[in-house]
């Protein structure tokens, strides 16, 4: 067993440092660089394909391989699966409705920001079964520390860089907001401060539950499956936008194509370190 409070930390860190390194990263490169914004997009969309395979696995596909047993678990999975689905779909509906409402300065200010923080969460839902993972493997481990743990120095290298990666989809929504509505360079980065604290701090709630706790990972991967389909419906737009000025040309088609299978394959070489 390894001390709750070393394995916390440890975990905390190895989890936000990342993340707020993908970030900041992708903020200030589109910034310097204005890149086209169905560019960042298709990238995000090509992460968010592994992402889905990665986590439905994760929830055991959600027990298809049992076919038509609907057994408390094949339900509970299911159940989860839509849940996370609709409970994020409503909650971006929700948020567009209150927009429409509000006074225009108020829309600038907050609506990018709100949205981005609910495809954070939406995001770090899987992050709850990564955490009680890895809090269930602390607790029960006779390894001496954590690394060695989790597989090593390649497992760790792996789960920092799917943080990483993974952070860069939730930041790729904001960007596209945040541009749509003149946001500075430093109130971007002050604002994705809160967005990296919302998608990771799922994974350290899980963490503690899991230590004291066993749990069924796997529902909280299959909650987490579902709110990726709402984050693909978020991603998607700018790339596939009706506005006639930004007709996709064939060269931008090629460019789009190329971003999103290096998206696809930079989440993949990440998961390669766990094998």
């Amino acid at each position: 067993m390894i001390e709750f409070g070393v394995s916390f930390v440890e975990f905390v860190l190895a989890t936000f440092v990342p993340i707020y390194i993908g970030m900041f990263l992708l903020v200030a490169l589109s910034n310097a660089t204005r890149v086209d914004i169905r560019y960042l997009s298709a990238y995000a969309l090509g992460l968010l394909f592994w992402f889905f395979f990665d986590t439905i696995n994760d929830a055991a596909q959600l027990d298809v391989n049992q076919g038509y047993s609907f057994d408390f678990n094949h339900i509970g999975l299911v159940t989860l699966f839509i849940i996370g689905f609709l409970l994020f779909i409503l909650l971006g509906g929700m948020l567009s409705a209150s927009k429409g409402e509000s006074p225009a300065s108020k829309q600038e200010n907050s609506f990018q920001f709100l949205l981005a923080i609910i495809v954070a969460l939406g995001m770090g839902c899987h992050g709850l079964g990564e955490g009680i993972e890895f809090g269930g493997l602390a607790a029960g481990t006779q390894a001496s520390s954590v690394l060695d743990a989790i597989g090593g120095i390649g497992g760790g290298i792996a789960y920092g860089l799917h943080k990483l990666l993974e952070s860069t989809i939730v930041i790729v929504v904001f960007i596209t907001l945040a541009r749509a509505n003149g946001l500075s360079f430093r109130k971007q980065l002050s604002q994705a401060v809160i967005i990296g604290f919302a998608f990771g701090i799922p994974s350290a709630v899980g963490e503690v539950a899991g230590y004291f706790v066993p749990i069924d990972s796997s529902w909280f991967y299959a909650l987490g499956a579902g709110a990726a389909l709402f984050v693909v419906l978020q991603v998607i737009k700018p790339i596939f936008a009706a506005n006639k000025d930004r007709e996709v040309t064939y060269t931008q088609w090629v460019r789009i194509s190329v971003a999103m299978i290096l998206g696809f394959l930079l989440l993949y070489a990440a998961a390669l370190g766990h094998s």
